[in-house]
């Protein structure tokens, strides 16, 4: 799990929030030593672990960790609205969400504006299909870019844009941004990285996929499923896994299809995600 998502202090609030003890919280799942050190932030827990506890507590996994989703500092309404809307796939909402007053009088920081211009073409893209508008919204999104490093949500951007152009006539540079975007986090050329990085492998299996490229498809999921589980992560894994059937499916490869969706199946239901659902192949 990323230890920078401050989780420990989030169960530790929830628990007192809800007037439980810490060997109410533990028992069947871990010592009290263990949760004690989780709380402290001494100890990261697995992602099932985790999952347990926020099981116990009533809470949805993915809303306590927030680092899937880039955000707005000092801006909990919105990262709450956003992350919500997010993980229903509820663009339309989001869409009008984003077009409030209320909404774009907040954005004070580049980063702010950098965060509000991609979740704008991102929700453009997927409630319109309005390709043109979203690849201008994303590409005044990266405008905000300080210096020349490479931050998570940058990469997430780059990533974004070569998705859309990749069906709109630069199939070309999207591979190359995608494979830029790939060498960059496998070489450990990110600032600050999180979970956002598990989407790039995302999205361009689904461009291969989509393509009818269903070897080199199955490459970048098998590479991105490597990288998530070797960050102690599970953010897109199961959507990861969904893909990967599809692609097995396409392979002739039936029993190791099922496999793959039965998995993404479990993984979906044990930490309260919608899959994304997956486009006809052309």
């Amino acid at each position: 799990m990323n230890s920078n998502s401050h989780f420990g202090i989030r169960l530790k609030k929830e628990r007192k929030r809800q007037k439980m003890t810490q060997q109410q919280l533990a028992e069947g799942i871990c010592s009290q030593s263990m949760l004690s050190s989780i709380e402290n932030e001494t100890y990261i827990p697995n992602v099932v672990l985790f999952a347990q506890l926020c099981t116990r507590l009533n809470l949805s996994v993915e809303r306590m960790l927030l680092n899937p989703y880039p955000i707005l500092k000092q801006q909990p309404d919105f990262n709450d609205t956003i992350i919500h809307l997010c993980n229903l796939h509820h663009y339309d909402e989001m869409q009008e969400y984003l077009a409030k007053n209320e909404v774009i009088t907040q954005l004070v920081t580049n980063s702010d504006l950098q965060t509000y211009y991609y979740y704008l073409g991102i929700s453009t893209y997927q409630s319109q299909q309005d390709w043109q508008a979203a690849i201008q919204q994303l590409t005044l999104a990266r405008t905000y870019t300080s210096g020349s490093s490479h931050t998570a949500l940058e990469l997430l951007i780059e990533a974004s844009l070569a998705y859309i152009k990749f069906f709109h006539g630069s199939n070309g540079d999207a591979r190359t941004t995608f494979s830029n975007c790939l060498t960059l986090i496998q070489n450990e050329k990110v600032v600050l990285p999180n979970d956002n990085l598990n989407s790039i492998y995302y999205l361009y299996a689904n461009c291969l996929f989509n393509n009818s490229e269903f070897e080199p498809g199955l490459q970048v999921v098998n590479q991105g499923m490597t990288y998530i589980t070797a960050h102690d992560s599970h953010f897109m894994l199961a959507d990861l896994l969904l893909l990967k059937s599809a692609i097995l499916s396409q392979l002739k490869r039936p029993q190791a299809a099922k496999d793959s969706a039965k998995k993404a199946q479990t993984l979906s239901e044990i930490f309260q995600t919608e899959l994304f659902p997956l486009p006809n192949v052309h």
